[in-house]
């Protein structure tokens, strides 16, 4: 009895999906006409409408289609969205291209294009179904694990739980959404404007610009109401109420695109609806559909505790900060004459014990070998998006090299204090580039310098 039960709570949901997908066609054709007719009848007028549009698509002088692929994945493996571009004929050819990851053969990453078939069948409901191996998009259904031994990523007999038979949920002209008739993943349709091999590389330029490993955290914002994304670049993405450790949170899957990404399913935050988001026309973040919400890296935390050195530009130097660094490098050069100093940055000290602040770069020999930094320690820290507040600790707190230096260029400790202190204050950064920045200008609001910092 509960399988019955099962079955026809089964048939009822494909019912409301042919609702659906009727409502949603009805500015393509005489809706009358097809409600004089049985169920079947109209089931196949659809699919044949369907066949039209996805044929004219891929026709002349278009470009096809873009499938945004997703999968239901597994208790314990979660995947990204993929890019699958395709073209359809009248006769039930169907080829598609990709250069996922998973593609096999030595094909993964590659731009790889292979031809099967399709057909448009008449169940409780109309099916697009990919009826024959195609190496693009039957890996994802394959109950083989996709990935080689010893790395596996699924058990074998479950794989990745994609579908090869989408269900129409949605048929508009310019979008037509699918679910899987196994596993319910999103597939989604769009018009593909574009060469194939064009797209791909688009939407690589734009993934590489805003998801890269540099920066992997981002904020979600819409007003005063802030969630956190970690891990965009992996196309699968944890989102939450702060960084590290949010007390909830859900990994969300996404495909990325040659203007930013969409996520399978649409979320809200305050009272804005998000599903898709696009770089806005200076760069600076991604806005959703509305422009309502907006994802921006958290380049501000980069900036601030990235532990490579930041060198500061000594052009932007006050009067007092040129004279500082002249008298740093004359005591550099008092404890040893072949050297000469580097830079003053903002960073980690590379010394035993190093410290996290003020750094002292010098050269080492003619040859000008940059070598050991010496620092003194600063309290950083950021006051709310893009600002940043720098000051001393209490305590004065110096890395060994510094103590060692100083036992002869016994003016440097101090002169480095001198020149920290003239960094004290508030500011409001802003980066060279929002997603991947290697300089940052510091804009005083309490009368302090200008300065301004290169990743070096």
């Amino acid at each position: 009895m509960k399988k019955i039960n099962n079955m026809r709570h089964y048939n009822i949901s494909r019912l409301s999906i042919l609702a659906l997908a009727l409502l949603g066609t009805a500015c393509t054709f005489e809706q009358d006409d097809y409600f004089d007719e049985s169920a079947s009848l109209r089931i196949t007028h659809l699919n044949e409408r369907l066949q039209e549009r996805l044929v004219a698509q891929s026709s002349g002088e278009n470009n096809g289609w873009v499938m945004q692929y997703f999968v239901a994945g597994t208790d314990d493996a979660n995947f990204e969205g993929f890019n699958i571009l395709g073209s359809f004929n009248e006769k039930g050819k169907v080829t598609l291209a990709s250069n996922h990851r998973f593609l096999r053969n030595s094909n993964a990453g590659k731009f790889t294009e292979h031809s099967s078939t399709y057909e448009m069948l008449t169940e409780e409901g109309p099916v697009l179904s990919f009826n024959s191996w195609n190496d693009i998009l039957t890996v994802f259904v394959d109950p083989v694990d996709p990935s080689a031994a010893p790395n596996r990523i699924v058990s074998n007999g479950e794989g990745m739980n994609g579908d090869h038979n989408l269900v129409l949920k949605k048929f508009e002209d310019d979008e037509i959404l699918f679910t899987g008739e196994r596993h319910s993943a999103i597939t989604r349709f769009i018009p593909c404007d574009r060469p194939w091999q064009q797209y791909f590389d688009d939407v690589a330029r734009l993934k590489k610009k805003i998801a890269t490993s540099t920066i992997t955290n981002y904020y979600v914002i819409n007003g005063t109401d802030t969630m956190y994304i970690n891990g965009l670049n992996k196309g699968i993405y944890v989102y939450g109420e702060r960084i590290y450790d949010p007390l909830k949170r859900k990994d969300v899957s996404c495909v990325f695109t040659p203007n930013g990404f969409r996520i399978e399913h649409e979320d809200t935050l305050g009272n804005s609806p998000f599903q898709e988001f696009v770089i806005d026309a200076d760069s600076t973040c991604l806005l959703n559909e509305d422009g309502h919400v907006k994802v921006v890296a958290c380049w501000d935390r980069y900036v601030a505790t990235h532990t490579a050195i930041w060198e500061l530009d000594a052009s932007l130097f006050s009067a007092e900060q040129t004279s500082l660094s002249d008298q740093i490098d004359a005591e550099i050069r008092n404890f040893n004459t072949a050297w000469s100093l580097k830079s003053i940055g903002i960073g980690k000290s590379t010394a035993a014990g190093s410290v996290m602040g003020l750094v002292v770069t010098f050269y080492t020999n003619t040859a000008k070998t940059k070598t050991n930094t010496v620092g003194l320690a600063l309290n950083m820290e950021l006051t709310e998006y893009a600002k940043m507040k720098i000051g001393l600790p209490d305590a004065d707190s110096y890395d060994k090299n510094m103590s060692s230096i100083s036992a002869k260029a016994t003016e440097l400790p101090n002169l480095t204090k001198q020149f920290a202190t003239t960094l004290a204050g508030s500011y409001t950064m802003t980066p060279d580039d929002y997603f991947n920045p290697t300089g940052c200008t510091f804009a005083a609001s309490e009368g302090v310098p200008t300065f301004k910092l290169s990743n070096i």
